[in-house]
């Protein structure tokens, strides 16, 4: 979740994360649409995007067909969106209360396979999963926690556009060691547009 090492990797066995993804689907899917992805990695580098005219806009959009299935795919980690104001935390509401509405509390977080660090996918998908909300719940603002020693996780956040929230200006979780981060909705480097992949059964 963007804090890095000192975090570690945790290794669930499958009774352990079928609830922790259960818990996800009722807490964020089931309420407000939104919630985790897995990252993939795309083998076949040569495919053509569906979607690359210099008319269209967001991200491109390839069709892997019968070239990647999903047993064939090596997943590399998970970015997710869920609102903070109800979901972030376990007692079901974040450390500070806020007035603002839930579409201006969008959490961005997402983990990494450490042999996977400092390869851009984490960017790529970030800016994936930010033009997803803005286009399908029309998210209004973004919002991120990262360990302030964790420089890979605050340079991903920076290309993506988001800036550090100041103490004096607002408080969301007020986790000591930790950065807080915002980004609102089109101010974004959405120009490079990110790639999303389809894959077919």
């Amino acid at each position: 979740m963007a804090f890095g090492p000192d975090w570690g990797v945790k290794d669930w066995d499958d009774e352990a994360i079928t609830s922790i993804i259960q818990s996800e689907i009722d807490r964020s899917w089931r309420v407000r649409g939104i919630g985790d992805f897995a990252v993939g990695l795309r083998r076949d580098t040569s495919i053509a995007s569906t979607a690359n005219t210099a008319e269209s806009h967001g991200p491109k959009v390839l069709d892997m067909g019968e070239e990647q299935r999903l047993e064939q795919t090596e997943w590399v980690g998970y970015v997710g969106v869920r609102d903070a104001t109800t979901t972030s935390m376990l007692g079901g509401e974040t450390h500070h209360p806020t007035s603002r509405p839930w579409v201006q509390m969008i959490e961005l977080r997402y983990g990494y396979n450490p042999d996977v660090w400092g390869k851009g996918y984490g960017m790529e998908a970030a800016r994936a999963i930010i033009w997803w909300c803005e286009e399908h719940i029309k998210a209004q603002r973004f919002i991120a926690e990262t360990q302030t020693n964790n420089l890979g996780s605050g340079k991903i956040l920076r290309k993506c556009g988001f800036t550090e929230i100041l103490e004096k200006d607002e408080v969301i979780w007020g986790v000591k060691g930790e950065q807080e981060w915002e980004l609102w909705a089109g101010k974004s480097c959405l120009e490079l547009s990110p790639t999303i992949l389809t894959i077919k059964e």
